[in-house]
């Protein structure tokens, strides 16, 4: 079952009178309930007071116990049963009790034909009654019945309590009373209700639903896609004129949205037609650039392995600098060690040269003394001291000769042999100074041998000294050379110290062109494959300009379906 805004207004206005009614009623009925249960205590101590003034006009004299009974005055209450029936009569209905301590001895109840005797009062009223010396109003059950008492205590002439007397009057007639009114009430809230339903449903019909459906069938021409529908506008400034006007907005904003998507719709479909042209030549740049990119990187590769190859010819060619510059190394130090022994041969021959002209001073004096010897042998007794003298000059000079020619070595044999003969001529000569006179034939004889024997040692010697010159001479060219050399193994070893320092920047340079070359190889590979991405992101591009332009096309089409 449909249900309009009308009907659940409707509904929700009965709902919310039945609800008042009916908390209007209870509240209706618990007031009056109250109200008479006021007034029915305030009967009940206008009743409590007439029996008390009853009883006290009938039988005057004071409450007592007497012989195991109550008495007033001289008259004993047991059994005393015109008091109550005489109160009831008084007070239309109500009921009247005494109590011995908390015994009925008297009443006016009666049930199934028979005074309600020897009941005894309930614990609560027993101590507030009997306990407390108090009054005590309440409920009270009477034959079944609710009825609402009130218990008084009896005092003696000393103030104790020896009895009690109740009266109690009918509930139900004071509820009957409540529920008849409270009856009313919902009666009169039910009527009340039908009226309120039908001025409200006359009145929502007008200002809220026609209005309403007026909306609504604006909302279908809407929802049908037809923007040229004349809205309807309501009046004044509550919810439903605030619908309309937003109806009117959105209405407008429908339109103006459709126009610009159309106009968009037309922009796009035109940019996706050249955004695919431009996917395709890029598309086809981006293949050519990833195609160089593998064959720069394919060659960028081929030279990190070259340059791999020349860095380790590179090492190996350092290794073997280093090997020759042991090598030359240990070649100067032989040089220079060449050089010094090369530079004490020279001072040595130089030397060897001093003392053989020494010596062929020597032997050139020593010849003329021989030959002056032979000539002035007459004068040889008258000379014997200068011989002598001139003997151990020439023992001395042999001698000195002698260590010379031993120092000369292979080239000063000769020399040696001649300085022996002279130092032992010498000592001859000195030896035989004595004898000269006895010898001076065999002297002249000697002498004669000796003279051609020191002009051949002479001979000899000169020769000697041009050897030892010519040999001085090619000592000094092989020092030259020597020193030369050492200068070359000095310059080589500069030059092998460059060369390995060289190796060692090449080989450092080739280990950067290496890394370099493998950066490259990496970049040129990333971008080998940044350009097959970018390839596939372009041929991507241009299947989603396609696309575009079909939901640019189908956007055209739908935009079409307005009617504006």
């Amino acid at each position: 079952m449909k249900w309009s805004i009308g009907k659940k207004i409707n509904g929700v206005i009965l709902l919310a009178i039945v609800l008042l009614s009916g908390i209007l009623s209870g509240l209706n009925y618990y007031a009056t309930k109250g109200n008479l249960l006021e007034a029915a205590e305030t009967k009940l101590m206008s009743d409590l007071q007439l029996s008390m003034e009853l009883l006290n006009n009938s039988v005057p004299g004071d409450w007592s116990i007497t012989n195991g009974s109550l008495y007033k005055g001289e008259m004993d209450m047991n059994e005393a049963y015109d008091i109550p029936d005489q109160l009831g009569e008084l007070t239309f209905g109500n009921t009247m009790s005494i109590f011995q301590n908390d015994t009925r001895i008297t009443t006016n109840i009666i049930e199934n034909g028979e005074r309600r005797l020897g009941t005894k009062v309930s614990e609560q009223v027993g101590d507030v009654v009997l306990g407390k010396k108090e009054r005590f109003i309440g409920t009270a059950d009477v034959l079944g019945e609710p009825f609402q008492a009130v218990y008084d205590p009896i005092f003696n002439k000393e103030g104790d309590v020896i009895g009690i007397i109740a009266v109690a009057i009918p509930v139900a007639p004071y509820i009957k009373i409540a529920a008849s009114s409270a009856t009313q009430t919902i009666i009169i809230s039910l009527v009340l209700a039908v009226l309120v339903i039908l001025i409200a449903s006359f009145i929502i019909q007008r200002i809220i639903v026609r209005p309403i459906n007026r909306l609504r069938d604006n909302a279908n021409e809407l929802a049908d896609l037809n923007l040229d529908v004349a809205l309807y506008e309501a009046k004044g400034t509550d919810e439903i004129a605030d619908l309309s006007t937003a109806f009117r907005h959105m209405k407008e904003q429908l339109t103006e949205t459709i126009e610009h998507v159309a106009r968009n719709a037309k922009e796009i479909a035109n940019s996706s037609v050249a955004l695919a042209e431009s996917s395709q030549q890029t598309n086809e740049t981006a293949s050519q650039i990833a195609s160089t990119m593998n064959e720069i990187a394919s060659g960028v590769t081929n030279q990190s392995e070259h340059a791999e190859q020349i860095a380790g010819m590179m090492r190996d060619t350092i290794a073997e600098v280093e090997i020759n510059l042991g090598h030359v190394e240990q070649s100067l130090l032989n040089a220079k060690q060449s050089t010094v022994i090369a530079h004490e041969g020279e001072q040595a021959i130089s030397k060897a040269i001093e003392h053989l002209s020494t010596v062929t001073e020597t032997v050139s004096y020593a010849t003329d003394s021989i030959q002056k010897l032979g000539m002035r042998s007459e004068e040889i007794g008258g000379i014997i001291t200068v011989i002598t003298a001139i003997s151990e000059q020439t023992n001395l000079l042999a001698l000195n000769a002698a260590i010379e020619a031993a120092r000369a070595g292979e080239h000063g044999k000769g020399f040696a042999v001649v300085a022996a003969e002279v130092r032992k001529l010498a000592e001859q000569s000195k030896a035989a100074a004595q004898q000269i006179t006895d010898l001076i034939t065999d002297i002249q004889a000697e002498t004669s041998v000796t003279v051609r024997t020191m002009e051949s040692n002479l001979t000899a010697v000169e020769e000697q000294v041009v050897i030892i010159n010519q040999g001085g001479e090619a000592l000094k060219h092989i020092v030259e050379k020597v020193s030369e050399t050492e200068s070359g193994v000095g310059q080589m070893k500069e030059a092998f110290v460059h060369v390995n320092e060289n190796s060692q920047n090449v080989q450092d340079a080739i280990q950067n062109i290496s890394a370099i070359i493998e950066e490259s190889a990496a970049a040129t590979e990333q971008i080998a494959a940044s350009s097959e991405e970018q390839y596939a992101t372009v041929a991507e591009i241009a299947d989603n300009t396609t696309s575009l332009a079909e939901v640019a096309d189908r956007l055209r089409e739908e935009v079409n379906k307005f009617k504006m």
